[in-house]
């Protein structure tokens, strides 16, 4: 559909699904803005899990209309760090082999070089300062590495700096249940990789900090 006049294959540097999902996520804004009788325009959310939560990150860094960014387990390619050692953890290489069409081509030049990246998913979820941003795991679903997505909201919070609020308001991974609360969130429960009622509550308890 995007492709151009004689093209037969996308280009190594042509969006892939993520983010033509993200622009479809877009497009829902739209008619949300246009609407106002049906939600306030200012305080709009998006949630994804897993692929729909990279989707939503995405979606969230590309749309200043979009005022609160919740990916959930998101993992690689999302909220997860592409430059990781973690036996545990989904790689780059795994998530291309296994996924092909969710990341342009150029992303699979570094399958086997991760050091190499000009950088990492720190820089997406800066792109969201200084809107909020919750960050929300599960313990059994190290594919995701939780662990390497708190990193990464510590990596992210001197950008929320510059606009001089806070960004993630804690040293270390917060015990299961407790949510971090801060502008950068983070929230971690007992489970596997799943989006279930416990999920939702703390949502929309974070949602209710800074959408009121």
């Amino acid at each position: 559909m995007f492709y151009q006049p004689g093209q037969v294959k996308a280009a190594d540097d042509d969006a892939a699904t993520i983010a033509l999902w993200a622009w479809g996520f877009h497009r829902v804004v739209d008619f949300l803005s246009a609407n106002p009788n049906l939600v306030d325009p200012k305080r709009i959310a998006v949630v994804g899990h897993s692929r729909n939560g990279k989707t939503a990150l995405l979606a969230g860094a590309m749309d200043e209309r979009i005022a609160l960014v919740i990916p959930h387990q998101a993992g690689c390619g999302g909220t997860a760090p592409s430059r990781t050692k973690d036996p545990k953890a989904e790689s780059v290489q795994r998530i291309n082999t296994s996924f092909p069409h969710w990341f342009c081509g150029n992303f699979k030049k570094f399958n086997e070089h991760t050091d190499l990246l000009p950088f990492d998913q720190h820089c997406l979820v800066a792109l969201c300062a200084p809107r909020p941003v919750l960050y929300s795991n599960a313990q059994e679903d190290q594919w995701a590495n939780p662990s390497g997505q708190f990193e990464l909201l510590r990596a992210a919070s001197p950008v929320y700096a510059l606009y001089g609020v806070e960004g993630l308001a804690a040293d270390a991974k917060p015990e299961i249940g407790r949510l971090t609360k801060s502008r950068l969130g983070y929230f971690i429960r007992d489970g596997k990789h799943s989006m279930i009622r416990p999920d939702w509550e703390v949502f929309l308890e974070f949602a209710d900090e800074y959408l009121k």
